[in-house]
């Protein structure tokens, strides 16, 4: 059974990212005003499966009342299905109350009071960016200051980079309009009307035309979107540097499942193997997570050999699945007695490759997130891990990926995962790069600067 870690909203000044919760089309469920009760019956099964599956297998079920009370068919607003099926999510998970933050909401979210900070639901979206395959312009974007709107990543063999994007680049235009930034509201800039315009454009289009400026001009280009396969390997080099010292550097910005990168990333450490590496630098800057197994798999090729047969890390799911009561999720799944247990759910560490260090660096930002979250959290009590940014999203649950209603994937947390010293979620970040790092970010600045 797959386990994901994956980020919903992230977004603050400095790194407010194109990621959006609601992806799915927007005629999904819109009959046009006319009758329909096949689809009018289809609506309210599904979102009463919502609400049970919830009752059954949220991490914090324990705040749902029962269903009656809930009555989730209330949840009329939005003219789609999936917008409807979205309040109900919303509404659900603001019931719980976190006493180490005031007995607000666990899935409290500050940037967006009212929403679901994990939770959501899609047209299968995600699972596909999972299987390395996303349609869309093929970039990421953020707000380097509340005036300065730049490209942070551009996908090889998207449509971005058959136009000749290139990260770093600013945008000054987008559909002609150069209302593009954060004036009218910078106190709450996810509700100001030039972010909301930038959102859109850029999250929901199937086409967009950009202005944009770099060292070399300016240039107008027109983008539609399309699928392509994603190798979240951006960049990979290794640096000789003073005393000896060998840094190999890796760009991953995507936790895709291991079938789709687990070559790749062998390749990536047979080459540090063979440069002979003494520390390694993985940039996680823009990776919001993914699938658990392969954040395993790089925590295994990073890990020094002597991590072999120690505890990496434990996962703890919802009390009705470790006490065997979940008779709706038995229908989709088949596990043995027991297997939710924290027992049964200790993984250990089994080294990978031939890198063998004892030190490593993390570039974070807030949009570290989920998977790379416990890829870091993994590895602190193994060895030395610096890290080097600003403080991670701080998501320490997870979901299952394929727990589909009615065509629709939903994503609740189920589970947590805690590491051999009981760390997991939030990661604080007060180092400033050492003389090594500096170094090592001197030779890449193109790679790093923005």
């Amino acid at each position: 059974m797959k386990k994901i870690l994956y980020p919903i909203l992230i977004f603050s000044l400095g790194m407010i990212t194109a990621c959006k919760k609601d992806k799915g089309p927007t005629n999904n469920g819109n009959t046009g005003g006319k009758t329909d009760t096949t689809a009018a019956v289809k609506l309210k099964l599904t979102q009463d499966s919502i609400y049970l599956y919830a009752q059954e297998i949220y991490y914090w079920n324990s705040f749902l009342p029962v269903f009656n009370i809930f009555n989730p068919e209330q949840y009329t607003n939005g003219s789609t299905d999936l917008a409807k099926f979205t309040t109900e999510i919303d509404a659900y998970t603001q019931l719980s109350k976190n006493s180490a933050n005031h007995n607000l909401p666990y899935e409290y979210d500050p940037f967006n009071p009212g929403s679901s900070k994990y939770s959501f639901i899609d047209d299968g979206t995600v699972n596909g960016e999972l299987n390395a395959t996303k349609g869309d312009f093929g970039f990421n974007y953020f707000y380097n200051t509340y005036t300065d709107l730049r490209i942070s990543l551009v996908y090889p063999n998207s449509p971005a980079a058959a136009a000749g994007l290139k990260r770093g680049d600013k945008i000054t235009s987008i559909n002609g309009s150069t209302d593009i930034y954060i004036v009218t509201n910078p106190n709450d800039p996810s509700n100001d009307p030039a972010y909301k315009y930038v959102s859109n454009a850029l999250n929901s289009g199937s086409t967009v035309t950009l202005k944009v400026t770099n060292a070399s001009g300016s240039k107008t280009v027109t983008l539609n979107t399309k699928t392509y396969t994603v190798n979240p390997v951006i960049y990979v080099n290794t640096y000789p540097l003073t005393g000896g010292k060998v840094a190999g550097y890796m760009v991953f910005n995507s936790f895709v499942s291991l079938n789709n990168i687990q070559a790749r990333l062998d390749s990536v450490f047979s080459v540090f193997a063979s440069k002979n590496v003494t520390d390694l630098i993985i940039d996680l800057r823009y990776n919001g997570g993914g699938d658990v197994e392969t954040s395993s798999y790089l925590s295994n090729l990073i890990a020094p050999s002597g991590a072999s047969g120690t505890v990496m890390n434990t996962t703890y799911w919802t009390a009705n699945l470790q006490n065997d009561t979940y008779p709706l999720l038995k229908k989709k799944i088949s596990e043995p007695a027991g297997w939710f247990k924290p027992a049964n759910q200790v993984e250990k560490f089994t080294k990978a490759g031939a890198v063998n260090v004892n030190r490593v660096f993390f570039l974070v930002t807030n949009n570290t997130a989920s998977a790379s979250e416990l890829t870091i959290n993994n590895l602190r009590p193994k060895m030395n891990v610096q890290l080097v940014g600003d403080t991670t999203y701080g998501k320490p649950v997870g979901f299952l990926s394929q727990l589909t209603i009615q065509g629709h994937y939903l994503y609740t947390p189920e589970f947590e995962t805690k590491n051999s010293s009981g760390q997991g979620g939030i990661i604080q970040v007060c180092l400033r790069a050492e003389a090594l790092l500096q170094e090592v970010l001197l030779r890449v600045n193109r790679i790093t600067k923005i």
